[in-house]
């Protein structure tokens, strides 16, 4: 199978991507017979272009694009990103713009486009899936394409593929976890002794941080990755904004250290949960609440001993009691992994219901 990709956004993931599927060619040619090229990006800042006779992902991560000029062999592509995502040269539609953790636009237009112009969607961006879950997989199968979507927790760690391929007739009651890296660095360096404004400027430096914190340290980013969380794996119909955000953000996490109890840790900690059967029946969508809060955790807590960048999630399920799944510091070339498992798991039709 050829696949031919247009990307929205092209960013450090972006890049990785395409330097992974450069790296991967004769590996994804030869283990699942997959080929793929570039038909088009666009960006904000840099606008975009389209080849309509593909581009080899060598060539794209060889350019210089889009710091430079577009790759030799494109057209320049003026239009808008709905229209883009619309009428891109592509079979598959890679969604990699900026998280909106408000309202999950542009990037949920995009991936509105995308499906009903009859393209696969890969996203990267958790807001589409977070704000309008079910009317997008209502959409993809309408249109008979597939919506993929793994990178958009813990980078390209395989949490909805895991649950999906190894986990049948397993019910998950809920979930607890770490999913915020920045917030996780910045409490490890200041359990460390240093201040927040260090903390985070320390965080900015290594990258994954945002130049305003404000999404990360007031639990914004962790509220839309728990509503992900929660509306795939628990079959809930949550918002964002439903997700209770408390004692939150660069104050509050100043005075929780001070008062911090010796030998004991600070994290900001994601959690779901079902509420009981009959009461998920007279809801209708799963009875769950989601929270996320700063949490004192004792020594003898796993979590209370990851630090800098690294996350974890848990998993608990009817059959196989607790699961916990933890990723070491993240960096864009994991996000580019889990498009990449995305793009073969789509080559292998495994998104068909």
């Amino acid at each position: 199978m050829h696949l031919r990709l247009a990307s929205l956004g092209f960013g450090n993931v972006g890049r990785a991507l395409a330097h992974m599927l450069a790296a991967k060619e004769a590996e994804l040619r030869e283990r699942y017979g997959l080929t793929l090229s570039f038909g088009g990006a666009l960006t904000r800042s840099a606008g975009g272009w389209v080849a309509p006779d593909g581009l080899s992902a060598a060539t794209l991560a060889a350019a210089t694009w889009p710091h430079g000029a577009p790759p030799t062999g494109t057209q320049p592509f003026t239009g808008g990103a709905p229209a883009f995502a619309a009428g891109a040269p592509a079979d598959v539609v890679l969604e990699l713009t900026t998280l909106n953790p408000r309202d999950g636009q542009p990037a949920l237009d995009h991936v509105r486009a995308a499906l009903g112009a009859g393209h696969h969607v890969v996203t990267a961006n958790k807001g589409p899936i977070a704000y309008a879950y079910r009317e997008l997989t209502t959409l993809a199968a309408e249109h008979g394409v597939a919506l993929r979507f793994e990178s958009t927790v813990m980078d390209g760690t395989p949490i909805f593929s895991m649950v999906e391929a190894s986990l049948p007739a397993t019910r998950i009651a809920g979930f607890s976890g770490l999913l915020n890296s920045t917030s996780n660095y910045v409490l490890s360096r200041m359990a460390a002794g240093a201040t927040l404004d260090d903390a985070v400027a320390g965080a900015q430096a290594v990258g994954i941080a945002e130049a305003n914190p404000a999404n990360d340290l007031d639990g914004w980013d962790a509220a839309v990755k728990a509503t992900v969380l929660a509306n795939v794996l628990l079959g809930a119909q949550l918002r964002p904004g439903d997700v209770h955000r408390t004692g939150l953000g660069a104050e509050a996490m100043r005075a929780a250290q001070a008062a911090l109890p010796a030998g004991h840790a600070l994290k900001q900690l994601v959690e779901a949960r079902r509420g009981a059967e009959r009461a998920e029946r007279a809801a209708g969508d799963g009875g769950v609440t989601a929270r996320v809060r700063l949490a004192v955790l004792p020594p003898e807590h796993v979590f209370a001993h990851l630090g800098a960048g690294e996350t974890v999630v848990r998993l608990h399920t009817d059959t196989m009691g607790d699961l916990t799944i933890i990723e070491g510091d993240g960096d864009p070339r994991q996000t580019a992994f889990g498009i990449v498992a995305d793009l073969v798991n789509i080559a292998r039709g495994r998104w068909r219901a």
